[in-house]
């Protein structure tokens, strides 16, 4: 399944960058943010060591954000049944890939979040509740099938006004 945002998505909205990716997700405290960057770019590194510990870091990083567009499908499944999982042209020009984004940084976080993250994260949420509702709606448009022409029949009561009283 592929995720509803990138790696490189996920580093826009956390507050230190790469940086901050790369002390969540790589053991070793000797990549940083800028190797993990240039192996996100398919830049190797000259340490074959460091390369594969930024490779597994983005491994992490890959799975949080494919759990949390999973976590996401079950809001989207309520109302774009036929389409989940979603394609790319459904869903480029809205909020979700931020929302995703938002939410695996928060669980990246786990119970170490600020008061201000929980805020954002449950907006994110709220988002997704309101596209379940139809409060919020993703660039999808249903497809129409033209009604055949024909005759439209009409049955109505009689009038219970009584004409022959006047």
């Amino acid at each position: 399944m592929a995720a509803y945002a990138t790696v490189a998505e996920l580093a826009r909205v956390a507050v230190d960058g790469w940086d901050e990716l790369a002390q969540f997700s790589t053991r070793n405290p000797q990549v940083t943010g800028d190797m993990l960057e240039q192996v996100y770019n398919d830049e190797p590194l000259d340490d074959l060591s460091l390369n594969t510990d930024a490779a597994d870091g983005l491994a992490e990083l890959t799975d949080t954000l494919e759990n949390v567009s999973r976590y996401a499908d079950t809001y989207l499944n309520q109302r774009y049944r036929e389409l989940v999982p979603l394609a790319l042209e459904h869903y480029q020009n809205t909020g979700l890939g931020y929302a995703v984004a938002v939410i695996a940084l928060g669980r990246m976080y786990g119970i170490r979040q600020s008061e201000e993250m929980r805020k954002t994260i449950k907006a994110q949420e709220d988002y997704l509740r309101d596209l379940a509702s139809g409060k919020a709606s993703l660039d999808y448009t249903q497809p129409s099938t033209p009604e055949p022409s024909g005759r439209m029949t009409v049955v109505a009561k009689p009038s219970a006004f009584d004409w022959g009283g006047y």
